[in-house]
């Protein structure tokens, strides 16, 4: 059976809300920048760390840690769609106008290099989560005009963008042989784990939301090349998705 298990849900209201969920448990969503990064990779913490002005308690032990007057970064908070969906909804509640994931991913395409960013336009729905919010046949994409301007900001960078689909799916250790050549056949740039999740939530809440990825490793139906020795460049494209998301909300 398809997810979900349960008939045509997606009209149906939900029994409690994220601010429901806060004021239950003490807690109160501060007031949110208009638009927030998400991320996971702990040498992007210490990037935010050095730029960020200030940090906000945000919803129990999660913080928002204050990159410009327009920009905030929510992270260290585990990773996978169930909890990027939760931490998402939390920051659209408290009035986020656009959410951004900036993290690393898998190259299905060995031409891109390291070194460049790709900014999906789409995701393939190969996850759970974002089942529940739209129906199956459904696309989730980014915002056409954040990307254009995240390409922008990057560009200006000397950061090479790459646009194209990105494949959402959770299970690492079941990325099989011929998925991996199916997609990359069909021009699948990367492989993460949120970003349908993420999608999903922005086009079921109403608001905006983008895609930043950075090569951790590579996967062909024949090898799995990871790049654990070399230094990951996802730092440098924190000041440009910073940028391109202050302009966009400007």
């Amino acid at each position: 059976m398809p997810i979900p298990k349960y008939g045509d849900k997606y009209d149906a209201p939900a029994l409690f809300s994220p601010e429901e969920a806060v004021d239950a448990h003490g807690g109160a969503l501060p007031e949110m920048p208009k638009a927030v990064i998400l991320g996971f990779e702990d040498e992007l913490f210490e990037a935010v760390d050095e730029r960020a002005t200030e940090s906000v308690n945000y919803v129990r032990d999660q913080t928002v840690q204050l990159l410009s007057e327009e920009v905030g970064f929510i992270g260290d908070f585990g990773i996978g769609p169930t909890v990027t969906a939760i931490v998402a909804e939390n920051a659209i509640a408290a009035g986020a106008e656009v959410v951004c994931v900036l993290c690393g991913c898998a190259g299905l395409q060995t031409d891109v290099p390291l070194s460049d960013a790709i900014l999906p336009t789409r995701a393939i729905r190969d996850d759970g989560i974002s089942q529940h919010y739209l129906p199956p046949e459904k696309a989730v994409a980014s915002t056409p005009t954040v990307t254009d301007h995240l390409e922008s900001a990057l560009s200006d960078a000397g950061i090479g963008t790459h646009r194209g689909p990105t494949w959402s799916m959770g299970a690492m250790y079941r990325e099989t042989e011929p998925e991996i050549e199916h997609y990359a056949n069909e021009g699948v740039l990367s492989l993460g784990m949120a970003e349908a999740a993420l999608l999903a939530v922005a086009e079921y809440r109403g608001v905006d939301a983008g895609v930043v990825h950075q090569i951790g490793d590579y996967l062909t139906a024949d090898d799995w090349v990871p790049n654990s020795d070399e230094r990951s460049p996802l730092p440098s494209m924190l000041d440009p998705t910073v940028e391109g998301l202050r302009t966009y909300v400007s």
